[in-house]
């Protein structure tokens, strides 16, 4: 498996279907990819919805207890349960615009990393109408995974996740944007989605401790830094 889209879900059927379209109408060879979904144990809805599309190739879904941690108990789940060579973090109400992304990220992130023999790296795409200064949804490595035993900083509930892994690895000089592929997010920040209950959930749980990716990058990031260059130096 080359791919695996990891995908947090709550309350929002309504993007379900056409996501999981979206992503068979725009990549290349499906048995290039896992789609991997994660749901709460007492979101009916989204349950039932997840059972019935799981007759697609390659689609899965867990469930797991509802938690206020999305990076430790969902996006970080769902990357200790893929196979893919790289992992993707994306959101229920993204989309992507490149056809046959599978096929370009792969040429380009292999010959990025042909002359790193860990092959650690972080990589971003276009995002379309994005005015964020680091990127929303990138990609790692597997080794880039397995590394540090994370995709996102298990410290933080919900946003700021983004922001300290685009910090951490360009600390190690290990970040490649690929401009060849776009997606776009469809938030209500941009006008494009309804401020739903999930997202009010978001900003809630931000809100709690506004400061704490700040921390993270104080405390947490120094030693993960010094892993990764360890690794990458004596490779």
């Amino acid at each position: 498996m080359k791919f695996s889209l990891l995908i947090p879900t709550r309350d929002r059927i309504h993007n379900i279907l056409p996501l999981i379209s979206n992503i068979k109408e725009t990549v290349s060879n499906i048995n290039n990819i896992e789609v991997l979904f994660i749901c709460d144990s007492d979101d009916k809805l989204t349950f039932n919805a997840l059972f019935k599309y799981r007759i697609y190739d390659n689609f899965y879904f867990l469930t797991i207890k509802r938690s206020d941690y999305l990076n430790r108990d969902y996006y970080n789940k769902l990357a200790r349960y893929s196979s893919g060579n790289y992992l993707w973090a994306i959101a229920d109400d993204v989309k992507f615009h490149t056809k046959n992304w599978d096929i370009i990220l792969e040429e380009k992130i292999e010959d990025y990393l042909k002359d790193k023999k860990d092959r650690i790296a972080y990589i971003s795409v276009k995002e379309k109408g994005s005015n964020a200064k680091h990127p929303c949804f990138p990609l790692i490595t597997k080794e880039a995974f397995k590394a540090l035993n994370m995709y996102f900083h298990p410290e933080l509930m919900s946003w700021g996740a983004d922001r300290c892994l685009h910090e951490l690895y360009s600390a190690v000089d290990r970040t490649f944007r690929i401009e060849e592929v776009e997606i776009e997010h469809l938030s209500y920040h941009d006008g494009k989605a309804l401020y739903d209950k999930t997202a009010q959930s978001m900003k809630e749980r931000f809100f709690r401790d506004p400061d704490c990716h700040n921390k993270v990058i104080l405390y947490v990031l120094p030693q993960q830094i010094k892993i990764l260059k360890g690794i990458i130096y004596n490779a």
